[in-house]
């Protein structure tokens, strides 16, 4: 037997038993827990991604953007480097600003409500209800 038949061999049996496990995967989906590892770190970097895109941030980013276009339209002649430090604190008020504007326009995400009935949770994406074991 060459190596290439032997090669298809094994590609034809891992096909195989990929589309087996996939055919006999349960159809139940599970909601994730959303507690977090419990790493020492996560309450602090949860406080500072609460404080980035909390409304000081959001305001702070608009005075940076009025601030920034005010300097780069009347400042003049600017150095260099002073310029390149206007175009990026405007780039940071920008950025720090984005998240609250496509937040608040675009606000989505997965949704699961109790539905107070047995065991099952309402999916506001899933026109059937979601089991939970």
């Amino acid at each position: 037997m060459s190596t290439a038949s032997y090669g298809k061999q094994h590609l034809w049996c891992v096909g195989l038993l990929l589309t087996l496990c996939v055919i006999t995967l349960p159809p139940d989906a599970y909601a994730a827990g959303t507690a977090g590892g419990g790493l020492p770190y996560e309450s602090a970097l949860t406080r500072l991604r609460a404080s980035i895109t909390g409304p000081v941030a959001f305001t702070l980013s608009l005075i940076g953007i009025v601030g920034a276009a005010g300097a780069l339209i009347f400042g003049g002649e600017l150095t260099g480097f002073l310029r390149m430090m206007v175009f990026l604190v405007l780039l940071i008020a920008i950025l720090v600003g984005a998240q609250n504007v496509l937040t608040t326009l675009f606000a989505a995400g997965a949704e699961i409500a109790w539905s107070g009935e047995g065991k099952e949770l309402m999916a506001s994406f899933h026109p059937e209800p979601v089991r939970r074991r």
